[in-house]
């Protein structure tokens, strides 16, 4: 739709090269009384391919915040593009935020036995929007390897708060990234050959 811009995840290699890119594929359109109202399609054209890249750390499944709600993209990026890493940078609001972040990126992290690493932004963008932050990284067995902070309550509806963050910005936190570990996990606990010979109907 030409009148229409791409939500884009770019990977930049050590020569600041695009070596590759995607399309976020589901957008953001929700509405929650008196919370949330957004439409992100109202500006944004859906991407329709699923990418998996190389890198010196592993192969990374490159995917956008709200992607995080649909698990069987994230099982296509394992079995099919062979995925280890998992990034997905994102926006939540506070409200789903404290409902649901930790617990979908740690779902997404066990159940594709990948380290999922989500990059979050964190502050009062307007008057009428802030995000959640809480940047982290998950392991494969689902341990919290790194948290950066964020939002820990919703005082959104109090008038007169305007919190321009709840923690010190830029803030960056690293984490090791084992690929032995991915193996290790994927050979004790093997649901990805489980799902494979899985048959079953209504």
């Amino acid at each position: 739709e030409p009148s229409k811009i791409y939500n884009t995840h770019v990977i930049i290699d050590e020569q600041g090269q695009i070596t590759s890119f995607y399309h976020k594929i589901h957008l953001f359109d929700v509405s929650i009384p008196g919370k949330v109202n957004l439409k992100e399609s109202n500006t944004t054209a859906p991407g329709q391919k699923l990418v998996v890249c190389d890198s010196p750390i592993g192969k990374l499944a490159l995917t956008i915040c709200y992607d995080m709600r649909f698990p069987e993209m994230y099982t296509q990026l394992v079995q099919r593009g062979g995925a280890e890493i998992i990034l997905i940078p994102s926006a939540f609001t506070v409200p789903t935020g404290l409902a649901h972040w930790h617990a979908l990126l740690r779902s997404r992290a066990i159940e594709n036995q990948c380290y999922v690493v989500a990059a979050a932004q964190v502050g009062q963008h307007n008057e009428k929007r802030k995000s959640y932050g809480h940047s982290l990284a998950f392991d494969p067995w689902g341990e919290l390897l790194v948290d950066a902070g964020g939002y820990e309550n919703d005082t959104s509806q109090e008038s007169g708060i305007v919190e321009v963050s709840p923690v010190d910005v830029p803030s960056i936190v690293t984490c090791e990234i084992d690929l032995d570990l991915v193996q290790s996990v994927r050979e004790r606990m093997p649901i990805q050959q489980h799902r494979d010979s899985s048959n079953f109907s209504f």
